[in-house]
């Protein structure tokens, strides 16, 4: 018996899938989709990088706003000169207020455009309340929040009081001279002169030369107590005195100046 013969495998012919490709109308109405989204938003790029340009709307005029006392208008335009150049959307307005407020004069400024090539910048100047002496012997000025500030013209300012404090501590001193001096104004006096050593022991000096010496600490019952005696027994010889001691817990004690004490005895006398 002969073998069956096993007929070859065939090999199955491959089967290819047609290709497919979009329709003509399909294809424009993508290219018109690509066309009606993407225009608009290449449009609206170019155009802000147009009007951030410095020669699309330049800025033609600063306006200066404010009262100034002591503030040189001119230095404020000098240094408003670069920082407000330029276009009148590209412009940096924060540079030119911080430009404005590197002047010491200069205590806050704010700035805003003005249709359609203006800016406008508002400026409140400093106010001095007194007079510093740094470590280096130059004359600075205090702010009414304590602040210190280096400006030019403060040794002319003599009319001021003067501040004095270890480690530049203006603000402490600002703060007690402000509650000191309405209670003092209702006698007349005025401060001269007001601060404390390292001890933090506190002189104070009137604007008819008289010196106080108020200790340490911020006690001001200390001052009423000098209040109440002084339109009733010290005014009328203030010329004489040369300094009150209010450190005593029950009194305070008068220095006279030399050959000016009153008949009550000596170079010193103790009242309270």
């Amino acid at each position: 018996m002969g073998a069956r013969r096993i007929p070859p495998k065939t090999q199955k012919p491959v089967r290819r899938l047609p290709q497919w490709s979009a329709p003509g109308w399909l294809n424009r109405r993508l290219l018109g989709a690509l066309v009606l989204f993407g225009g608009p938003g290449s449009l609206l790029g170019y155009g802000g990088w147009q009007l951030a340009q410095p020669d699309t709307l330049p800025i033609r005029a600063v306006q200066v706003k404010g009262e100034f006392r002591y503030l040189d208008k001119a230095d404020l335009y000098a240094v408003l000169g670069g920082p407000a150049s330029g276009g009148f959307f590209g412009v940096d307005v924060r540079a030119v207020k911080l430009a404005a407020e590197s002047l010491p004069w200069v205590d806050r400024a704010s700035v805003r455009r003005v249709w359609p090539d203006s800016l406008r910048v508002s400026v409140v100047e400093q106010v001095p309340l007194a007079r510093w002496r740094q470590a280096d012997g130059s004359m600075a000025l205090v702010n009414m929040r304590g602040e210190l500030f280096a400006a030019a013209g403060a040794e002319a300012l003599a009319q001021l009081p003067l501040f004095h404090a270890p480690g530049g501590a203006a603000e402490v001193v600002a703060a007690r001279y402000q509650r000191l001096s309405a209670p003092l104004a209702t006698l007349g006096l005025t401060v001269r002169e007001l601060g404390f050593n390292q001890r933090r022991a506190w002189r104070l000096q009137l604007n008819n030369g008289v010196l106080l010496l108020l200790g340490r600490g911020d006690d001001e019952t200390l001052l009423d107590r000098f209040m109440g005696v002084w339109p009733l027994a010290l005014a009328v010889r203030a010329e004489g005195i040369e300094r009150v001691d209010l450190r005593y817990t029950n009194g305070f004690a008068v220095r006279w100046k030399a050959g000016m004490a009153p008949q009550m005895g000596g170079q010193a006398g103790k009242l309270g």
